[in-house]
């Protein structure tokens, strides 16, 4: 078991509580939640171009693939009714401090997050979401190949970079990331 299934391992309780949300679909609340999207978005898209510049050469180019991922994910925000000027709610703006707060610390930890940030979003995803509705087009986004191929570098690039942090600290956060994917989903209940 490597360092990555270990610190994921941390959570069972809020990971299985995250999985076990009774999400209500219906086209008006997953309209909100997807409006709602738009500006913690946004805000990725900064935390990965941080992230970018400061990447070692062997991290670019998954990093700059996931950075495309993210700009097509605005646009298609974008084309579904998303307003960059509307007003946040709360709970993203708490997960948008978060990201922020996350940007003030050194690469490595920033990569590792920014990996569980899309692995906690997509265990989430994968148990809510099934079958035909509004959010096939997204659903098929996530479950792309390429997209697929992207959280595959960043899971590896994660794996590496883990070793040497300070686990208090990782665990800290990923505690914190796992907290606000449970506030944002509740905004479907």
């Amino acid at each position: 078991m490597g360092l990555i299934d270990t610190l994921e391992g941390c959570f069972p309780e809020a990971l299985e509580a995250l999985r076990a949300l009774p999400i209500r679909w219906d086209w008006e609340r997953f309209s909100f939640w997807l409006r709602q999207d738009y500006p913690f978005v946004e805000a990725l898209y900064r935390y990965q171009v941080g992230l970018l510049r400061e990447a070692p050469q062997a991290h670019r180019a998954p990093l700059a693939q996931a950075l495309m991922v993210t700009v097509e994910e605005l646009d298609w925000l974008l084309s579904q009714g998303a307003d960059p000027r509307a007003e946040v709610h709360p709970v993203r703006r708490e997960y948008i401090c978060l990201l922020e707060q996350m940007e003030r610390l050194s690469y490595p930890y920033r990569l590792v997050f920014f990996y569980f940030l899309n692995r906690f979003f997509l265990e989430a995803w994968n148990a809510h979401v099934e079958g035909e509705g509004p959010w096939q087009e997204l659903a098929e986004h996530w479950s792309a190949p390429e997209f697929q191929a992207v959280l595959f570098d960043l899971e590896v690039m994660a794996q590496g970079a883990a070793e040497e942090l300070d686990q208090g600290v990782v665990v800290h956060y990923l505690g914190r990331i796992l907290e606000m994917e449970g506030k944002t989903w509740s905004l479907l209940l």
